[in-house]
């Protein structure tokens, strides 16, 4: 059957990709507050400027709001809505990277590369969360793709594809998808020795940015006159400027974190990199293989240097390094070692799960649950006996790790999930009773309400909050001593108090 690969990965994809996006709660911080905005906006009839709980969110532009807004509309405000689309990402990046690059480098190294991306856990999570980067990742994707594409025939539908990716990735993530490519395009160049005017010409920047930003212009502008700057001050000079400047939001770290996040989102293929010896080979040989490490190496290094550091930052190189990590696979020869040590990570890393669960204040009991991981080192032992085909031993390993990610996010994951503070506290609020926050408080409690929460910062506005609705209400905080005596001297009532997942902060919930 002609399409067959296709139509594998596109199942394969679609399956693993939405698996347990309905039942697992929007509870992360980032993910909530995006589900919010998007929210938000819909309710408000207001497309231009987005909010969260009501005031401006100035972290990201709109494209990802506006897909989250459709599927809304289609299914309602709810957490399958909230991430259906990241989802579809997800599968247009795989199957895009496969139809683009089999003439390139083989159908073979082609899907293999498509089917280690999907059968990446750290590329699956991000797949599932109500975030931009899903759409970001897919937009570098197709405007990495479609660039080689114009570079390699000429045909100038992949020029203009090539820029409107790049405008659309503004309209997602702001100017850091053009540097990104650019600073690909240049090192490419440069390498191949073509960095010549005539190549320029060709490529034509000069008329390609403009278009690129002339697709994100109407928004950006709309926005900065309906907030008075407010937005394009803070997104481009603190969400942007100072994020790679400066450590953010206690996310920094030695630039040698960048790598140590990239060979852990690249397990359990990270090992044949070390072929590197491999990769001169393969990238001297062909020029699509020698892109692709570009745009690995640009994004990679780009974020080594920032100062904020975020484990899903370096995500948008993953189609490219699991191509080449794709076409290594195809060449090398002893693969004893390499499976040996995908082996020991294995075995490793289930038990180091086990203890982690165990060590948790919130999950401890729930320990067994990280024996499902076992799956994985199955799927190793499977390989391992398998080293000496051709590709079974790949199929083994890739399907361990599918199998794994369903198992996750249909199973381990949504019982996990139920151990969440907001989960675990929905249940006291009544429909329409008085509800405020106070300092900080989980995002999800206001996606889960569907309805903005007062929040005060200090303590007298809260009691005159509180003066002036005799009928009573509740409080969201997170506990702290030095707010307890206060919350004492109002008359708040403790009703619950739980430990956020994976964290450190307690919420609070307090009763006038």
């Amino acid at each position: 059957m002609k399409h067959k690969n296709v139509y594998i990965l596109l199942i394969i994809s679609l399956i693993v990709f939405t698996a347990g996006i309905g039942s697992i709660d929007i509870y992360f911080l980032d993910e909530a507050k995006n589900a919010i905005c998007a929210r938000e906006m819909m309710q408000n009839n207001n497309y231009i400027i987005p909010t969260y709980n009501g005031v401006l969110r100035s972290d990201k532009p709109p494209l990802h709001y506006y897909f989250m807004i459709l599927s809304y509309k289609i299914w309602g405000v709810n957490p399958f809505a909230a991430r259906f689309f990241s989802a579809i990402m997800g599968v247009l990046t795989v199957v895009c990277l496969y139809l683009f690059s089999k003439k390139y480098v083989g159908t073979k190294t082609a899907f293999y590369a498509s089917l280690l991306l999907v059968s990446s856990l750290h590329f699956n999570i991000q797949m599932h969360w109500s975030v931009p980067d899903p759409y970001f990742i897919f937009l570098m994707t197709l405007s990495g793709l479609s660039f080689y594409e114009f570079y390699n025939t000429g045909k100038r539908k992949w020029w203009f594809i090539f820029y409107i990716s790049l405008g659309l990735s503004f309209l997602t993530k702001g100017p850091v998808g053009i540097v990104l490519l650019s600073l690909a395009v240049f090192l490419f160049l440069i390498i191949m020795k073509d960095f010549k005017w005539k190549t320029i010409k060709k490529i034509n920047p000069f008329l390609g940015i403009p278009l690129s930003l002339s697709i994100a212009f109407p928004w950006f502008y709309a926005v900065h006159k309906a907030t008075k700057g407010e937005f394009t001050n803070n997104f481009f000079f603190k969400h942007n400027f100072e994020r790679f400047t400066s450590e953010m939001e206690g996310h920094g770290g030695v630039f040698l974190l960048t790598i140590l996040f990239v060979i852990l989102g690249l397990i359990p293929w990270f090992f044949f990199l070390l072929k590197y010896k491999l990769i001169k080979i393969i990238i001297k040989e062909n020029s699509f293989l020698l892109f692709s490490f570009c745009v690995s190496v640009s994004i990679v290094a780009f974020f080594m240097i920032s100062g904020t550091k975020l484990p899903n930052y370096t995500v948008p190189a993953y189609p490219w390094i699991f191509m080449l990590l794709s076409a290594i696979l195809m060449k090398v020869q002893n693969k004893k070692p390499f499976l040996i040590a995908i082996l020991v990570v294995s075995i490793i890393l289930p038990i180091g799960i086990i203890i982690g669960i165990q060590q948790d204040k919130v999950i401890y009991n729930l320990y067994l649950l990280g024996t499902s991981f076992f799956i994985i080192t199955i799927g190793a032992l499977i390989a391992y006996k398998l080293r000496n085909t051709t590709y079974k031993w790949i199929h083994a390993l890739s399907a361990s790790w599918l199998l794994m990610a369903l198992v996750f996010f249909y199973g381990v994951f949504p019982i996990i999930d139920k151990e969440n503070p907001v989960e675990k506290t929905i249940s006291l609020f009544e429909e329409n009773q008085n509800v405020v926050g106070y300092g900080v408080i989980n995002s999800a409690f206001i996606f889960k309400m569907k309805k903005e929460i007062p929040i005060f910062k200090n303590i007298d506005d809260l009691k005159t909050y509180i003066d002036n609705h005799p009928k009573g209400g509740m409080v969201i905080t997170r506990a702290h001593k030095k707010n307890e005596v206060l919350f004492e001297s109002l008359g708040l009532i403790e009703v619950a108090r739980e430990r956020d997942l994976f964290e450190n902060p307690t919420t609070l919930i307090l009763k006038f």
